[in-house]
């Protein structure tokens, strides 16, 4: 069974249930005509109007990872994000001339289904409202630890006016192109029976999840992007960690570690710390010291039960090893283990990080696949971070960003530029008939 809580623009918080797809299908691409018709520049209008909706709503700001959505959304940004990804926003409202009489436009995929992953629920947000300014149709499976949350934000989206040469619109354009649904994940049928719906598809989960939609039937026409589980850590180097702003770095780190409790691809799990006149020791007692001020702001530090075994368990190694050590709260709030050992360990999360000493950050380059999604990086050295994330991007790696930064979405990301894959690139040629 379909529980839809979003569909031909109205919303049902109980949700309103449906055997198959065919119905939100229909209403889908009834209402794609009149998306297509919308100027590019009214879609971006609206969209910065929502962004500034959220900045004013107190009770949803207090939701994970909101705060950078209400940026994300500005016109200004997603202005440069389209430019990024198509070169021109004009080839989403027209043929566009690019040589002697020739044209391209860049036409929508027609509909797109998203399965988005349960740790972060706002990536729904960015799934959905980046194919909706390619003139999209859309259908968003989320989970069902996300349903509420992913609710409560496109009912923001509702009721917003904006005028653009002369004329009046409405955000139920965009409303009307995506249907909000929930089943479940293991419902071989509905997920089988909605890859059949998509002409593009958009996966965002675990190697299980991406594994069974991925075999699932599907058009042969459909288009799909892909983005499996990824694995992210941090470095600091010599020139950043001997700098006035070091503490500030690690407070930076903490930030990267606490959010979406460490469960999204972009959470860094270990820390390589490049020698310097501090020893690791100290610089562990420092990071000690920021965790413990950050954690008085959070009121939800409750782990699930397999976690906080793994980490209790980390913790009795790392005290019986005499070349292991560990710094840690009193209760499960954070844990800081120390080791020589040059790897990438296996995720605690849970607050969990792993920090080690390498002479050079560029050691760490044996340790790169193209598992590796993000690395946080701290330094003073532009030359340096240059080269080594030219380095660490040929052996794999998708974006180095500034610590502080790493679960902060962005175009590409996984390496993709997304509106880029969900247009269709048509043209005219009529050399000759003039």
């Amino acid at each position: 069974m379909i529980n839809c809580y979003g569909l031909n623009g109205e919303f049902y918080k109980s949700g309103i249930k449906f055997e198959g797809f065919d119905e939100i299908d229909t209403y889908l691409n009834n209402n794609l005509k009149e998306l297509h018709a919308l100027p590019v520049e009214v879609l971006l209008l609206i969209i910065n109007k929502y962004s500034k909706r959220i900045a004013i709503n107190r009770e949803i700001l207090r939701m994970e990872g909101v705060s950078f959505l209400c940026f994300y959304l500005k016109k200004v940004n997603m202005e440069k994000q389209l430019i990024l990804n198509l070169g021109n926003t004009e080839y989403l409202n027209n043929f566009v001339p690019v040589g002697e009489e020739k044209y391209i436009k860049a036409q929508p995929r027609g509909v797109v289904c998203h399965w988005m992953a349960g740790n972060v629920a706002t990536l729904g947000i960015y799934s959905v409202l980046q194919s909706i300014l390619c003139k999209n149709a859309n259908i968003l499976r989320v989970s069902v630890e996300c349903v509420s949350a992913v609710y409560e934000l496109l009912v923001l989206l509702d009721n917003i006016e904006v005028v653009y040469e002369g004329n009046a619109y409405s955000s139920k354009v965009i409303l009307k192109n995506i249907a909000l649904i929930y089943f479940k994940s293991k419902d071989v049928y509905h997920n089988s029976q909605m890859s059949l719906k998509a002409d593009a598809r958009i996966v965002w989960g675990g190697e299980t999840a991406v594994n069974a939609i991925s075999i699932l039937p599907k058009k042969t026409t459909c288009v799909d992007l892909i983005f499996g589980p990824k694995y992210s850590f941090a470095v600091f180097d010599k020139s950043a960690i001997e700098s006035d702003d070091f503490e500030e770095y690690l407070e930076n780190l903490v930030t990267d570690i606490i959010a979406f409790k460490q469960k999204a691809c972009s959470s860094p799990q270990v820390l390589f710390l490049e020698k310097s006149k501090l020893l690791v020791e100290e610089i562990a007692q420092i990071l000690s010291g920021k965790f413990q001020k950050f954690i008085k702001r959070y009121n939800n530090l409750d782990l699930e039960e397999a976690i906080a075994a793994k980490i209790i368990n980390k913790r009795g190694e790392y005290s019986l090893c005499l070349d292991k050590s560990f710094y840690a709260s009193k209760g499960l709030q954070y844990t800081i283990l120390i080791d020589s050992e040059l790897k990438l360990e296996e995720p605690i999360t849970g607050r969990t990080i792993f920090i080690k000493q390498v002479d050079d950050i560029l050691e760490v380059c044996p340790l790169i696949t193209k598992n590796i999604q993000t690395i946080g990086i701290a330094s003073k050295d532009i030359n340096k971070t240059i080269d080594f994330t030219d380095r660490v991007t040929a052996l794999g790696v998708d974006r180095v960003v500034k610590i502080g930064y790493m679960n902060f979405y962005d175009s590409p990301w996984d390496g993709r530029l997304i509106m880029s894959e969900l247009v269709r690139w048509c043209s005219i040629n009529i050399v000759g008939m003039i």
